[in-house]
């Protein structure tokens, strides 16, 4: 009893003494957090205001500056402020559309300040004459005040109204800005006080029961900038007391606390008794083997080590007999075949699994040699080679065979790893091993799959190149590359699943068509390859392959059976004739077809030294293309645009040309589409651009403000690419690119219209205008033009070539019509007569370019032309 009370002395005088300084540390910690909370609070909520204000303010000090300014640029304000007749009946509804917005208010003053035009909403009659009035008659600018009325704060802006035909102030536009009804919608706590002011607050320390902060909003309306300086007032005093309150209540939760402890140190004393109790009880009870290994005891103190210690030793013991069943329960039922070996290589002990596999009885493998189940031949992998392997990694693993006990080949994954006892001694080793004949069987499926075609069961172009691989040299033959003409169609009328079963008859009417011994496959959709062997004189071989293309009859079942007439289109190259090398020879397979698609399908072509030239030629193109670009050899020609009407010449289009001391003249059809494939496009358009600018300066010196026109790939529009350009051109000149003119087809418009209008408007930033080329040529969308930033169209000269027909007359007043209702500029391309010029100018179309005027020239020619052209036939 004596022990135990002074058990109970120590542990009271211990934990109150801790508990004083606890109460003693919390107390001044939450007093310096406190403190510092209140002020890092303030802090950040001030912050939050002031971010919350300047995004409110900037988004209705925006607006309102926007709805000024489009009333002082409105025409029918000019009107009203020059002719007093009847102005009100448009200038009130004008007015009380505008101040539309419950956040501001705006009045039309006269050019002396006075107030001409009440509407509904007009606030001008409530203020005293601002000052900024009269600075604004005085100096046609923009200028701001603050004004209070019935303790609202205002900031009054007054904007100059200047017409385009007078250079002084015609009236003025007299913002009324409610900066406290702004500030209303924010929601800010009642005791947060804002104040304005447009000059710099001062400071005042004096008062610390407030914490105060000013900051400057600024904004930017048509190149000047404007500031309104904002002060934060926010008294300390609520914050206060919530701490205050926060650490009574902490005090009161520490007296409760005190109580607690007395009633725990009694208790504490008699739990550690019976502690001491219950483990002399479990000492006994482990000695005789009685112990309950669900008990224990985790409070961690040297009573808690003891009693686990002792029921660490039943665990352990019980744990190592459920572990021994374990792996005996795995080891026989695991799925993979298991080998235990000593140290001598003998067998003891095998699973069920390898039974299965192998055939044999463990009886008959126990104490036998391993090395029985290993094939002894170059299929599987020597069983020295492994043992070695083991020997000196400890581990080995691989494929190799095994021999059944019927002598069956197995291949298998083998996995052999050495077995070491808590010493590190080696004692055997563990070898397991799947059988993978299935994965085998498999991979062989496989192979064939990947070289056959799945829809029509011929091989596809892997099988293709395997059979080119194998195929004896010395053999000649012939490529064909064949193609269903307008197979489109049938899959656009009956569906892809009636497509693919014409695709199958069709493999299976060319194999039957082809001459025996033919080698076919499908390449992709409609198309195949046959390679079929030369054993007869080539004109007997051609001429019996013509006969052979000819129309074939297919059945679609499609609301009842339909029977549909096709034809085919192919193109032939000869090994070793044209090319030994397969993948020339499928190259100039592929131009013979081309050539018989463009010659009118339903025939066979054979490769003749035109298509072999127009090969080379291309390839030729290609390999000089990068060198050209890199050396500027690739140039702009300049073609002039002119007004119909006088001849005057308004603008150029810089056209690319290339000329090679070995090609001649490249023409853009040439190399345009092998840049774009090459990624060479990019620098390509970079010299250009760059050769403009520079030839820019002297052209505009001989024909000012006439407008250079640039021309761009659709692929640059993807990644920004082209804005990039722009972007750095337009950085490098001092007026930017103001006068160029971008020339977009009706291609790009394959981008979202969203994508696109980003863009362009982006580039419109730059300076440059926004022209469609073109025009007409390919599909529009009038909805999407509608909505594109662009400024200008050019009628596609097949148009313009064509006037001699109605239907294209028709045509072009269409395009001049809806130009006209889109307000765009019009020019027409290719104008090659003077019937033409004549026709243009009657149907009201005002600009033209084409050699009726002039062919594109280079820089020094063009210097040359008169500021006026005079028509000249073209000879």
């Amino acid at each position: 009893m004596g022990r135990s009370t002074t058990l109970k002395s120590q542990i009271s005088h211990d934990v109150f003494r801790l508990f004083g300084a606890y109460i003693l540390g919390v107390t001044s910690i939450s007093m310096l957090l406190a403190i510092y909370g209140i002020f890092f609070y303030q802090q950040e909520e001030f912050r939050h205001y002031k971010a919350l204000i300047s995004t409110r303010l900037s988004a209705e000090i925006n607006a309102s500056f926007r709805q000024a300014n489009d009333l002082a640029d409105s025409t029918e304000v000019w009107t009203g402020l020059t002719d007093s007749v009847g102005r009100g009946s448009y200038l009130v509804p004008l007015l009380d559309k505008a101040n539309q917005s419950k956040y501001f208010k705006l009045d039309l003053l006269d050019y002396l300040g006075r107030s001409f035009i009440q509407s509904s909403h007009s606030l001008s009659l409530l203020f005293d004459a601002p000052a900024n009035i009269q600075k604004t008659i005085e100096d046609h600018q923009t200028h701001l005040e603050l004004a209070t009325m019935d303790h609202t704060d205002y900031v009054v802006v007054s904007v100059p109204i200047k017409a385009d035909f007078t250079d002084s102030t015609i009236g003025v536009v007299l913002l009324h800005l409610d900066v406290d009804k702004i500030m209303a919608t924010l929601n800010f706590p009642d005791e947060l006080k804002i104040n304005y002011s447009l000059a710099p607050f001062v400071q005042n320390a004096s008062d610390l029961s407030k914490h105060s902060e000013a900051f400057k909003f600024e904004w930017n309306d048509a190149g000047k900038n404007y500031a309104l300086h904002i002060q934060l007032q926010q008294s300390y005093l609520s914050a206060f007391l919530f701490v205050m309150t926060g650490l009574g209540v902490s005090l009161a939760c520490g007296g409760l606390l005190f109580f607690g402890l007395r009633r725990w140190t009694r208790l504490f004393s008699e739990r550690t008794t019976q502690r001491l109790d219950d483990l002399v009880q479990l000492a006994s009870d482990t000695v005789k083997g009685r112990g309950d290994e669900s008990f224990s005891d985790n409070t961690g103190d040297e009573i808690a080590k003891v009693s686990n210690a002792l029921q660490s030793m039943l665990r352990n013991q019980r744990r190592a007999t459920q572990r021994q069943a374990i792996f005996s329960r795995v080891f026989e039922t695991a799925a993979e075949a298991i080998l235990i070996t000593n140290k001598q290589g003998l067998v003891v002990d095998v699973n069920a699994a390898l039974t299965d596999m192998t055939g044999y009885t463990k009886e008959e493998l126990l104490h036998q040699p391993a090395g029985r189940l290993y094939i002894p031949d170059h299929k599987g992998v020597d069983l020295p080679v492994i043992a070695e392997a083991v020997r000196r990694q400890g581990v080995w693993r691989g494929e190799t065979y095994f021999l059944s006990k019927q002598q069956t080949q197995l291949p298998v994954l083998l996995s052999v790893s050495t077995l070491l006892d808590a010493h590190g001694v080696n004692q055997g080793h563990v070898s397991v091993f799947s059988d993978i004949r299935a994965i085998r069987e498999a991979e062989e499926k496989l192979t064939d799959l990947l070289h056959e075609d799945q829809l029509t069961g011929l091989p596809n172009y892997r099988g293709f190149l395997q059979y080119i691989h194998e195929k004896q040299e010395g053999v000649p033959f012939a490529i064909l590359f064949i193609d269903l003409d307008h197979f489109k169609n049938i899959n656009d009328t009956f569906g892809h699943d009636q497509g693919d079963d014409v695709i199958r008859q069709i493999a299976q009417h060319l194999k039957a068509t082809l001459p025996d011994g033919n080698f076919l496959c499908r390449r992709s959709g409609d198309e195949f390859i046959a390679v079929l062997d030369i054993d007869e004189p080539i004109t007997a071989f051609k001429t019996q392959l013509k006969e052979m293309f000819k129309p074939a009859v297919f059945t679609v079942n499609h609301m009842g059976t339909v029977q549909i007439t096709a034809t085919f289109s192919a193109g032939a190259a000869l090994c070793p004739d044209h090319a030994q090398s397969i993948k020339q020879l499928l190259i100039y397979a592929d131009t013979a077809l081309l050539s018989a698609k463009e010659s009118g399908r339903n025939q066979i072509k054979w490769l003749t030294p035109q298509m072999m030239a127009a090969t080379t030629r291309k390839t030729k193109v290609d390999s000089k293309l990068a060198v050209a670009i890199r050396e500027g050899r690739i140039f702009p020609h300049y073609q002039p645009e002119v007004d119909l009407l006088t001849g005057k010449i308004i603008g150029f289009e810089a056209l690319a040309r290339w000329q090679d001391p070995e090609l001649g003249w490249v023409s853009p059809a040439e190399f345009i589409p092998l840049a774009e494939q090459s990624g060479a496009i990019d620098p390509l358009t970079e010299s250009l651009f760059a050769q403009v600018v520079k030839d820019s300066h002297a052209i505009r010196a001989r024909f000012p403000n006439a407008r250079m026109a640039l021309n761009s790939s659709p692929q640059l529009l993807s990644g920004k690419r082209l804005l990039t350009m722009l972007s750095h051109l337009a950085s490098e000149l001092e007026n930017g690119l103001e006068g160029f003119v971008l020339e977009i087809t009706e291609t790009d418009f394959a981008l979202s219209a969203q994508e696109l209008a980003s863009q362009l408007q982006a580039i419109m930033g730059l300076g440059v205008r926004i022209a469609i080329d073109d025009f007409g040529k390919s599909y529009s969308s009038l909805s999407r033009l509608a909505s594109m930033p662009i400024q200008k169209l050019k009628i596609d000269m097949s148009f313009t070539a064509g006037m001699e027909r109605e239907e294209n007359i028709k045509i072009i007043s269409g395009i001049l019509a809806l130009a006209q209702s889109l307000g765009l500029e019009v020019t027409a391309e290719g104008v090659e007569t003077r019937f033409q010029q004549d026709t243009l100018i009657k149907l009201g179309c005002q600009q033209a370019q084409g050699y009726y005027f002039s062919k594109p020239l280079k820089l020094e020619d063009l210097l040359a032309l008169p500021t006026h052209l005079v028509p000249k036939t073209v000879s």
